[in-house]
């Protein structure tokens, strides 16, 4: 009896730690259409991102130069783009 049980409870451990490692495993990289459209995506969001920062930029350049807060070391980057 005390032999089963040792059993019983060595099987339960071996389903408690196979369960999380089959659910854990990668799930397979999408391929073909489904590939490109996600990498499309991805670069669109990038190019979004880098848009808005841009223009924030130009924001706040145009409001510092209104203002005239706009030193020569920023004039100097400017002239060596």
């Amino acid at each position: 009896m005390k032999l089963k049980n040792i059993l019983v409870l060595a099987a339960a451990a071996a389903a408690v730690i196979a369960i999380p490692a089959a659910m854990a495993q990668p799930q397979p990289a999408p391929q073909g259409a489904a590939a490109q459209k996600t990498s499309e995506a991805k670069a669109q969001t990038e190019a979004e991102r880098k848009a808005k920062r841009r223009a924030a930029a130009a924001a706040d350049k145009a409001k510092a130069e209104k203002s005239g807060k706009l030193g020569k070391a920023a004039e100097e980057e400017e002239e060596l783009r």
